[in-house]
């Protein structure tokens, strides 16, 4: 009979850092006047606190930190391993670098850092919320709530665990944020509704949380169709912000109020604010909202003033700007007013025409419409052929290259990428002359 080997679990050796380790925990324990079975419950056994104890194996964080717990000590207690504490303290670098990362044009890269933070061992409970909550913001900033509610509802669980309010005020805030661009945004009004009560009985108050809330809450009334309670919202929320002075939001505000005139049909009202968010985002040195604000500011001295010629190819402007930026909702509906707007025979209109109808393409592409965005195309290609718009037209024959190849048509990319080359080819002689 063939001899059958069982396979040997050698036991980790007996390092002074761990054997550290469990002597301090027998003390605290001992002081505390718990039992190895007390201390563990009700989630680890009396066996596995004994071997933590002697020596005999590393526990994981999550098993320390729930000991810690029950002693009344942090974790950090009973690490004196210098390696453990040198990695905590360039994580801790890392996740303020993150934070800094929480902007339109850093989010990808923010949620990148936090998914493969999160892949490591020995994260703190603290440091798992923290890194969801971030992957969580991040992709509310890249308008992908239904994604970022999942890495949202762990950061809540997380946080109600630690006990740890202000990252459970946190975490309910970018969950209501990230509900409202799922599509639901009566549902994300009655939660920030509910947090701003708990906030304003805070003493004191999280000025900033309660600004955060109030601009948003400002953008839901806008979603509803409500645009007298979302000025309401964005004056209480201009009231507060005096007391901050945070540029970037009161760029938000000012713009949100600039909305909601528009809607009233107030435009002499929605121009003053767009020409102070204008003079908000120059001072904040943010281009891309100072684009966005030049644009609006240009739409509503046309639509008060005209000429009316002039309001597609703003309308359309601000459409491909809000592209770049990733505000998909803004983009569209940018990109359908143009459309509407662009009643004037011409050149100009006709431009805006194409420019709207390409970002439309653009949007449908992103919704896994293939092909109703090529149908975009052909009519934004043939419109830039009929202008003689030898630029333009390279570029959305371009667009239909990289589109067929992402979906695998490899044939119809070539084509494309090869009539892109004809059209672009006598520019290029030109220059040569």
């Amino acid at each position: 009979m063939p001899q059958v080997r069982t396979r040997r679990h050698r036991p980790v050796p007996v390092t002074p850092a761990l054997r550290q380790l469990g002597d301090k925990l027998r003390q605290a324990r001992t002081e505390a006047g718990l039992s190895q079975a007390q201390l563990g419950a009700p989630y680890f056994t009396r066996a596995h606190v004994s071997a933590i104890e002697l020596g005999k194996i590393r526990p994981a964080m999550r098993s320390l930190e729930h000991m810690a717990r029950k002693l009344g000590k942090p974790a950090s207690y009973f690490l004196d391993d210098p390696g453990a504490a040198r990695a905590q303290g360039e994580r801790r670098l890392e996740m303020a670098a993150m934070a800094g990362l929480l902007t339109l044009s850093g989010a990808a890269e923010a949620r990148r850092r936090a998914q493969k933070l999160l892949d490591e061992e020995g994260l703190t409970v603290r440091d798992r919320c923290q890194l969801h909550l971030f992957a969580g913001s991040a992709l509310n900033l890249l308008q992908r709530g239904a994604d970022a509610l999942r890495d949202l509802a762990i950061a809540q669980r997380l946080a109600a665990q630690l006990g740890d309010a202000a990252l459970e005020r946190g975490s309910d805030y970018q969950v209501a944020v990230a509900t409202r661009i799922a599509g639901n945004a009566r549902e994300a009004r009655a939660m920030l509704e509910a947090l701003l009560r708990n906030v304003e009985q805070l003493r004191p108050p999280d000025q900033l949380l309660r600004l955060r809330i109030l601009i948003t809450l400002g953008a839901c009334a806008q979603d509803l169709g409500d645009p007298s309670a979302a000025t309401t919202y964005y004056a209480r929320a201009l009231e507060w912000s005096k007391d901050i002075g945070d540029l970037t939001r009161l760029v938000a505000i000012y713009q949100g109020l600039g909305n909601a005139h528009r809607a009233l049909g107030d435009h002499d009202a929605a121009a003053g604010y767009y020409q102070r968010a204008l003079g908000a985002a120059e001072l904040a040195s943010d281009l891309v909202a100072v684009h966005v604000m030049h644009n609006a500011l240009a739409i509503e001295i046309a639509r008060v003033s005209g000429p009316s010629a002039f309001l597609a190819p703003y309308l359309a402007t601000r459409a491909e700007v809000a592209l770049k930026a990733k505000d998909w909702q803004l983009a569209r509906s940018s990109a359908e007013e143009a459309l509407a707007a662009a009643n004037e025979r011409g050149a100009e209109s006709a431009r805006a025409t194409a420019a709207a109808v390409l970002v439309l393409a653009e949007l449908d592409l992103r919704d896994g419409d293939a092909a109703r965005a090529e149908k975009r195309f052909r009519e934004a290609a043939a419109a830039y052929r009929a202008l003689g718009a030898t630029a333009e037209l390279g570029d959305v024959l371009m667009r239909q290259s990289r589109a067929a190849k992402k979906r695998g048509d490899l044939k119809a990319a070539e084509r494309y990428a090869a009539e892109a080359y004809k059209v672009a080819k006598p520019m290029s002689a030109n220059v040569g002359a």
